[in-house]
């Protein structure tokens, strides 16, 4: 192969790469929503798990919801049709914002990562997430704030 074709074929390689990367990230993407305080509850609609907007769509393993009266946003990660984990996103070291990917959370800062239960699995973070309880109903779930 001469260096012409060699550079083409990495060329075309390179492209290739970074195509199924956006693919990848865009079929994995993160539901983001604001949510409403109502009786020191955030109130978040089960319906933020679906993928869709029929009853039959795949639902999410996660969300991020937002609200302006809190500092952080909040992650809820759906365990099963009745149990539902809600973590603060601030990290126990030095109160970073953590990004989420998937069943990890990072600190963008110093490299700190949590599972979905908050618990913590690298430091430099020794601290587990705060966590918050929560109930729900055919309709909402209820993360209870104090």
């Amino acid at each position: 192969m001469d260096r012409n074709e060699f550079i083409k074929q990495c060329g075309f390689a390179c492209l290739g790469a970074v195509g199924l990367s956006t693919i990848v990230q865009s079929c994995s993407t993160t539901r983001q929503l604001t949510a409403p305080v109502v009786n020191n509850q955030l109130v978040i609609p089960l319906s933020a798990f679906r993928t869709g907007k029929s009853q039959g769509d795949q639902l999410r393993r996660f969300v991020v919801a937002h609200n302006e009266q809190l500092n952080y946003p909040l992650v809820i990660y759906r365990e099963t049709d009745d149990t539902y984990t809600a973590l603060l996103l601030r990290c126990s070291h030095q109160y970073n914002e953590l990004n989420v990917n998937g069943e990890l959370l990072t600190c963008p800062a110093h490299g700190s990562e949590f599972d979905a239960k908050g618990n913590v699995v690298s430091g430099p973070a020794e601290n587990k997430l705060r966590s918050f309880h929560t109930t729900h109903d055919n309709q909402n779930i209820y993360i209870q704030l104090a």
